[in-house]
């Protein structure tokens, strides 16, 4: 996945200690995305030594329990407000540098992030009985972990945490004897949508190691996320003569930042088709109607190769 156009690895995408790991969390009520008033802290502790949420809560308040176990946190994440909608959480604060590892950042509604960059030195801030206290960013050996999130649904509410779980690995090499050759073959998970609807586009690529000689265990090691990054491409078709046959409606370039890959190889694209309605080419009278036939092309690296599938297509109704 990407934040701010910097590439992240997924908590799901067996990560590496070495590298930057986006620890995601996505929050629903009553089946819709929604925002916490409040994130106030993101804490990491061992999963090992805390493998019961009370080993690191207050068994009054279910929050931190600060006073006595702040010496095993490994990492905290906060912002200058904890309020989601100020502009701290802004994703574009995010530069993958020292200076912003340790913030949370929204890319959507309901929709957060911190980053546990291996890469720097990166340091946090836990406050402490109106003080605070410098912490550097101690995840750093390979076994499992916990992420808990402080926050405030509503306003007035109490605050509240949730616990998350992740895992880092070494540096994962596997070594073989002869070059790769993978079988890759996407499809299209959305067939038919419904104008002005807003879905994730979901294209599955399901890979197939040709190789005969290489061991199962390896085999199916390769065919777990093997695409960390992508893009998609739509195009609108047209059968009128007097029209463009086919008009680009997004391009790789615009949607290369906006792709999340999950760990068994699906590419996840947020399409509003509400913006078709202000879309520069059908002001430009090169749509037709907005309605019809759509080509959608997926574009991935795997193993030093860049693939583009076949185009696959979609009704919008």
């Amino acid at each position: 996945m990407q934040l701010n156009n910097i590439n992240i690895s997924d908590r799901h995408n067996r990560p590496v200690v070495l590298s930057k790991v986006g620890l995601q969390a996505f929050f629903i009520s009553d089946g819709q995305f929604m925002d916490p008033y409040e994130i106030s802290a993101v804490t990491v502790f061992s999963r090992n030594s805390n493998l019961y949420p009370s080993s690191v809560l207050d068994s009054d308040t279910q929050l931190i329990d600060t006073a006595n176990v702040s010496g095993s946190m490994l990492m905290n994440f906060c912002n200058s407000s904890t309020l989601t909608s100020n502009s701290s959480f802004n994703v574009s604060n995010y530069a993958g540098t020292v200076n912003t590892t340790s913030g949370i950042f929204r890319t959507g509604v309901g929709k957060y992030v911190v980053v546990l960059d291996g890469t720097v030195n990166s340091v946090g801030v836990i406050n402490l009985d109106g003080g605070s206290k410098v912490i550097s960013n101690n995840a750093s050996a390979t076994g499992d972990y916990i992420d808990v999130w402080t926050i405030k649904w509503v306003a007035g509410s109490l605050p509240q945490t949730v616990v998350n779980e992740f895992s880092l690995r070494k540096g994962g090499f596997t070594v073989i004897t002869q070059p790769l050759m993978l079988k890759l073959k996407s499809r299209l998970v959305n067939s038919k949508v419904t104008l002005d609807s807003k879905i994730d586009l979901k294209i599955a690529t399901d890979v197939h190691v040709e190789n005969r000689d290489i061991d199962d265990s390896i085999k199916n090691l390769l065919r777990e996320n093997v695409i960390t990054s992508g893009a998609v491409e739509i195009q609108k078709i047209n059968e009128a003569a007097n029209l463009p046959s086919r008009v680009t409606v997004s391009s790789f370039s615009d949607t290369s930042s906006l792709i999340t890959v999950t760990s068994d190889n699906v590419m996840v694209l947020p399409w509003d088709t509400t913006q078709l309605k202000t879309h520069a080419q059908l002001a430009a009278g090169n749509f037709g109607s907005i309605q019809g036939v759509y080509a959608i092309r997926a574009k991935y690296s795997v193993f030093g190769e860049t693939l583009i599938s076949d185009p696959m297509y979609l009704t919008l109704s």
